[in-house]
C-alpha cells in the first residue's frame, strides 16, 4: 500500500459537488422538531419563531460523499476508506431552496489514514460551512467480515 499512499501525498486531490437545500435536508431553528421529535432548546421559542436551515448531517453525508469520490480509482486494489472522524462548522445559514456548492481537499496523508478539508458556500459565496473529515483506508474483504461476524 505504500506506492499508493506516496502517490496520494503527491496528488492533488479535490472532490466538488452542488445542491439545492429541501425539506428533507433541513432541520429546524427555534421551533419544535418533528424528526427526531424535539421540544427546542430556548424555552421562551413560539412556533412562529421556528425556521427550516440546513442540517448538519445532511451536509457531512455530501463533505463525506465528495471527499469519496475523489478518491476513486486512486486507492490500491481490494481497498475503500471508512469514516474515522469529522467535523462541521457552520458560519451561516442556508434556507430551505437555497443553493449550496462544496468542496474538499486531501490535506493529509497518514498511513492509513486520510484527512480531507472541507468547504461549502452558497450561490452569492458566503461561506456556509467548513469541516474536516478523516477517513481510514481498510481491506474490503476483512472489513465486511467482521461486520458479518457481528451479525452472527
Amino acid at each position: 500500500m505504500s506506492d499508493a499512499f506516496d502517490a496520494l501525498a503527491d496528488a492533488d486531490v479535490h472532490g466538488s459537488d452542488a445542491f439545492v437545500v429541501d425539506d428533507a435536508h433541513a432541520t429546524v431553528a427555534f421551533g419544535e422538531q418533528t424528526d427526531p421529535p424535539g421540544e427546542p432548546a430556548a424555552a421562551d421559542a413560539s412556533p412562529e419563531e421556528a425556521v427550516r436551515v440546513l442540517g448538519t448531517p445532511y451536509l457531512l453525508s455530501r463533505f463525506e460523499f465528495a471527499a469519496r469520490e475523489s478518491l476513486r480509482g486512486r486507492l490500491p486494489e481490494g481497498t475503500g476508506v471508512v469514516g474515522r472522524g469529522a467535523s462541521v462548522s457552520h458560519l451561516a445559514p442556508v434556507a430551505v431552496g437555497g443553493r449550496v456548492e462544496l468542496s474538499t481537499t486531501l490535506v493529509g496523508v497518514d498511513r492509513p489514514g486520510l484527512s480531507f478539508a472541507c468547504r461549502a458556500e452558497r450561490d452569492d459565496g458566503t461561506a456556509v460551512a467548513t469541516g474536516d473529515l478523516t477517513f481510514r483506508v481498510v481491506d474490503r474483504d476483512r472489513f465486511r467480515a467482521e461486520v458479518a461476524r457481528q451479525r452472527e
